[in-house]
Parts: C-alpha cells; sequence; structure tokens
C-alpha cells in the first residue's frame, strides 16, 4: 500500500509596506499573534515561517512546518510589480501596494 502525504494547508498573510519597514500580519486563527516587521523585506519574509512555527506550537500545542507558498524572489517581482500598479493608478501618490500571500504548513507530531 502506497504512503500517502498529507496536504498542505495555507494560513493568509497580509504584506504591507509601512514608515520604512515591511509588515507581514494576519488575522487567520492559525497566525494569531503575527506581526513581523523589518527594514529589509528579506528578513522580514524569511522571520514569518520562523514566528508563525512559534506562535502555532504557543496557541495550538502542534509542532508545524510553515513555509510561504512561492520563493521569496517570486514575492519580490509581484511587491514591484504591485507597486508600479499604484503609483500609475494613483498619481497622488497617496495609494500603497499590499498583498495577501499564503503560507502552506503541515502539521507534525503533537507536542509532548
Amino acid at each position: 500500500m502506497a504512503h500517502i502525504e498529507p496536504m498542505s494547508t495555507n494560513v493568509k498573510i497580509l504584506y504591507k509596506f509601512i514608515d520604512g519597514a515591511h509588515f507581514f500580519v494576519s488575522n487567520e486563527r492559525e497566525a494569531a499573534g503575527l506581526c513581523v516587521a523589518n527594514a529589509d523585506l528579506k528578513t522580514a519574509f524569511d522571520e514569518v515561517a520562523n514566528q508563525l512555527n512559534v506562535l502555532f506550537e504557543h496557541n495550538h500545542g502542534l509542532k508545524t512546518d510553515f513555509r510561504p507558498a512561492v520563493p521569496f524572489d517570486v514575492f519580490k517581482n509581484a511587491i514591484e510589480a504591485s507597486q508600479l500598479i499604484a503609483k500609475g493608478a494613483d498619481q497622488s501618490g497617496m495609494m500603497m501596494a499590499a498583498m495577501i500571500q499564503p503560507w502552506m504548513y503541515e502539521c507534525k507530531d503533537s507536542a509532548q
């Protein structure tokens, strides 16, 4: 009998750039308490999975393996494209790009 891997689940993470910092937050139950911010986009992006793993274990008692649904380079390109669209759509410069990004996770063994 073949071993079937469990399907990954995703959680929606909101990205925003505010006052010189890249923020990642979520209203999802699985990500309760998430707030990652850093002036460097890659640093903030990489920290999201670490924080999600810690928060999920603290909030739900299960170890998880969170990872972004897309690689950093793809995410960065999407952010840059959305910023260009926002600038083109709003000549006043008041509109800021934001994005909802899925992060995948699988539960590991229960916490002991």
